[in-house]
């Protein structure tokens, strides 16, 4: 009765020839590869926000963020939908403040159109208040770039 042979369900010491599950060499990815599908993935995602961005467009005829405490301190992007003009307005601003209670806000605008023609323009609007609790009161408005002072 010694003959016996063992189940198949007992392990048992001796080495096997069956091929394992684990791979000998695990390749690693290239981070060249990773980079690359985290930036198609951004891009898939910024595609899909574009229809999101058009419907608030369409109903509300403009997105703005704020940037500061300035009035008028904000990226804007609005809809032109003129007679003569249509497209997109762009504008961006930039702020100097020379102390705690005077500042100019320069703020720059480009067009964007497809029917029509409009040039960029800048315009500086300064500003002053009486302390840090105070609203900003408009002091003097340029065209053009905001000069140091």
């Amino acid at each position: 009765m010694s003959d016996m042979p063992t189940p198949m369900n007992e392990p048992t010491n001796e080495p096997t020839n069956e091929p394992t599950n684990e791979p000998m060499n695990q390749t690693r990815r290239s981070p060249l590869r990773r980079l690359g599908c985290i930036i198609a993935l951004i891009f898939w995602f910024a595609l899909l926000l574009v229809p999101c961005l058009l419907l608030v467009m369409a109903t509300q005829g403009q997105i703005a963020v704020s940037q500061g405490s300035l009035p008028g301190q904000q990226i804007r992007v609005w809809l032109i939908m003129e007679a003569d003009e249509r497209g997109f307005g762009v504008s961006s601003t930039t702020a100097q403040q020379t102390d705690p209670n005077t500042a100019c806000l320069q703020t720059n605008t480009r067009f964007l159109l497809w029917v029509g023609d409009a040039d960029s323009l800048s315009y500086c609007d300064c500003y002053a208040r009486e302390d840090a609790e105070s609203a900003w009161q408009t002091t003097s408005t340029e065209l053009g770039v905001c000069e140091p002072q």
